[in-house]
This record gives C-alpha cells, sequence and structure tokens, in this order.
C-alpha cells in the first residue's frame, strides 16, 4: 500500500491506467534521494528508471573533455530520469544530480521494457515527455545563447521552483556556477544583481525567492515555452 502511495507522488506514475500500474508497483522499489546524489555519472550504465516524488529536482548536466559541467535540464515529478534506455542507449551521456533531496520510486530496467514494448499508456507518457524535455533542453541552448545570465539565472529559478514548490531552493556556489556555465565570480555576480533588485536572497548555500511574480518579470521567454511543453504531457494524458 505505501509503494501505491509512493505513486501518486509522480506525475507520470500518477496517470497511468490502473493496469500498467498493477503491472510494475511489484518491480517498483521506494528510495530516498539525498542532496547532490549523482543518480548517474556520464557514461555509466542505464540500470535503472527513477521517477521523482514531489518537491524533488535532478539536474541534467552535460561535460566537455576539458571536465567542465554545466546543467542542461531538470526533472522533477512530472516525468523519470534514465528512460534513454528505452530507446536504445546504454550509458547516459548526463550527469544526474539531485537538485533538491527527497524521495523517488526506481524500476529496473528490464520491468520498465517490458512495460515499455507494450506500446500503451506508459509508452506514450515516457514519449511525451521526452519530447518535452528536449524541448526544455532546446530552449536552455537558445537562452543560453541570446539572454542574459540575470534572465537565465529567472528561469532557471523558476523551473526549479515549480517542482520544488518551495521558494527556499538549495543552490550551492558550485552548482550555481554550472547551471550558468560561468566562473564562481561570475555567477556570484549575477545572482548579486537579482539581490540588489529585491528578487531573491542568497546566503551562497541556499537562495530564496521572496516574490515570484517579480521575478517572472525578469525571466526571459524561455521559461515560459519550457513551462507549456512540460504542462502538455499530462493534458494529453486525460
Amino acid at each position: 500500500m505505501e509503494k501505491l502511495n509512493d505513486t501518486h507522488e509522480n506525475q507520470l506514475l500518477a496517470a497511468l491506467p490502473a493496469e500498467s500500474l498493477k503491472r510494475l508497483l511489484p518491480a517498483l522499489e521506494s528510495v530516498l534521494l539525498p542532496p547532490a546524489e549523482i543518480l548517474y555519472n556520464f557514461g555509466d550504465d542505464l540500470t535503472h528508471l527513477y521517477f521523482p516524488g514531489r518537491n524533488t529536482v535532478v539536474s541534467l548536466l552535460c561535460t566537455t573533455d576539458e571536465r567542465e559541467n554545466v546543467e542542461v535540464g531538470l526533472c522533477g515529478n512530472e516525468g523519470a530520469i534514465g528512460f534513454a534506455a528505452l530507446f536504445g542507449a546504454q550509458t547516459t551521456a548526463h550527469q544526474n544530480l539531485v537538485q533538491v533531496p527527497g524521495r523517488a520510486l526506481r524500476l529496473p530496467l528490464a520491468a520498465a521494457q517490458d512495460e515499455f514494448r507494450r506500446a500503451g499508456s506508459f509508452h506514450d507518457l515516457l514519449l511525451r515527455f521526452a519530447h518535452s524535455l528536449f524541448v526544455q533542453v532546446s530552449q536552455t541552448a537558445l537562452c543560453n545563447r541570446l539572454h542574459s545570465d540575470e534572465e537565465r539565472l529567472a528561469r532557471w529559478l523558476l523551473l526549479s521552483h515549480d517542482r520544488a514548490n518551495s521558494r527556499q531552493l538549495p543552490l550551492p556556489r558550485e552548482l550555481l556556477a554550472k547551471l550558468l556555465g560561468r566562473s564562481p565570480s561570475a555567477a556570484s555576480l549575477t545572482v548579486s544583481l537579482l539581490e540588489r533588485a529585491a528578487l531573491v536572497e542568497y546566503n551562497g548555500t541556499e537562495l530564496i525567492i521572496p516574490d515570484r511574480e517579480k521575478l517572472e518579470s525578469v525571466a526571459c521567454s524561455c521559461y515560459w515555452v519550457a513551462r507549456r511543453e512540460s504542462a502538455k504531457v499530462l493534458e494529453q494524458a486525460r
């Protein structure tokens, strides 16, 4: 019964019809995702799918040959981590880092593949989520090229707030630098500009959003594009 309740924490699992969920339930395992936990590192074998619970956020980071990591996307309880294995990938091209800690349901790859091959609701929902994540990552690439660091940080904070449902977000300086693709000093300058405008409060470890509406006024249109695509995943399932 506890696992069944946990499935309601993830929107993708909660949208599944009862017969699909019944087949998956015996293989699902509830796990704790501590802060800064790496679910998959670059090149790791894909063995499980992780379905984050409510208020849990996982960052997707890319890397260079020089080991410089930059965040390119976020996943909360609207989707899953590790789903690329269902499309034929054996290893991951991203680092999946727990940004906001919480709980998740973990599903062995074999069980996920069996259900995916049925080409039913599980298959369709994962494809829709994959598309929405692709849009988010693509929009991030555009945003990194065209928009200011202040706009980009505001976009990222709003996306994180949507998933964590908290105005207080864990954000160590190292992660701040990775999400902006800047040096720690340049990233600190960006957040200080938002602080001076009373849009955020930051102590080097956690960031507080005192007024979301003001932050929305600073964010670029990329935020709204990514948010609309994410919402479509579940709208189409109803």
